[in-house]
């Protein structure tokens, strides 16, 4: 390990959920980018099938880049699907300095605190984050294809990109939280969504925190707190 870098078993033991986030802290674009680069599949992922999961961001507090509202197709193959379900008004445009090979799109510019808050049964902390977003699920083709139980594998991948992103934010110096209670018609008509083609099924938030000091910390096991 690198002199000055954090090791990895520190940061997993220090990862914790965020309960509110600041309002103020901002991450600087480079950091983002690479949050996002590490929840884009690889060829040794641990989920044996092909991405299924994909993010509508809504960005509030990223140096660099416009707040607004954005699109990660984890499979690049699936952006055409993706725009063809969206509002035909939608940007679709590459952000400054994103890297080439993450899908990372534009759809409109503007203060998106406020619907990214709405939308997640009125929590703060969908606004107050550096950016918060949806994990958009392919749906009903999925499922057509798999049986039902596929829908178990969707909330399987899911998780699997929330503990990328949690780790994330802990090496940024920020925290992150899944955000369970969100309501999923309103997401899909910011996005567009006409019908059971993408489906919303998680959202997640990643900003400055806020300590809580009603928590305590103990050592995990009873040898190690004397």
């Amino acid at each position: 390990m690198t002199k000055g870098m954090t090791s990895a078993r520190q940061i997993i033991h220090q990862r914790r959920s965020l309960l509110a986030c600041d309002g103020v802290t901002s991450i600087p674009a480079a950091r983002f980018y690479r949050m996002l680069a590490r929840a884009m599949p690889t060829p040794w992922d641990a989920i044996p099938w092909e991405p299924a999961i994909h993010f509508a961001l809504f960005v509030h507090r990223v140096d660099g880049i416009e707040p607004g509202l954005y699109a990660l197709a984890r499979d690049a193959a699936k952006v055409a699907n993706l725009k063809a379900a969206m509002h035909a008004h939608f940007a679709w445009e590459a952000p400054p300095g994103c890297p080439a090979e993450l899908p990372l799109f534009l759809l409109e510019r503007g203060d998106a605190r406020l619907v990214a808050t709405q939308v997640s049964c009125r929590q703060d902390i969908a606004g107050d984050g550096a950016f918060s977003l949806g994990m958009i699920a392919e749906y009903r083709e999925k499922l057509v294809a798999h049986g039902p139980s596929f829908y178990r594998r969707l909330f399987r991948e899911a998780g699997a990109i929330g503990q990328v992103l949690y780790l994330e934010a802990e090496a940024a110096g920020v925290r992150a939280t899944g955000i369970g209670c969100f309501f999923d018609d309103p997401v899909h008509q910011v996005l567009g969504f006409r019908d059971l083609g993408f489906q919303s099924l998680y959202h997640f938030t990643v900003g400055g925190y806020v300590d809580d000091p009603r928590l305590t910390t103990l050592a995990p096991y009873e040898r190690d707190r004397s």
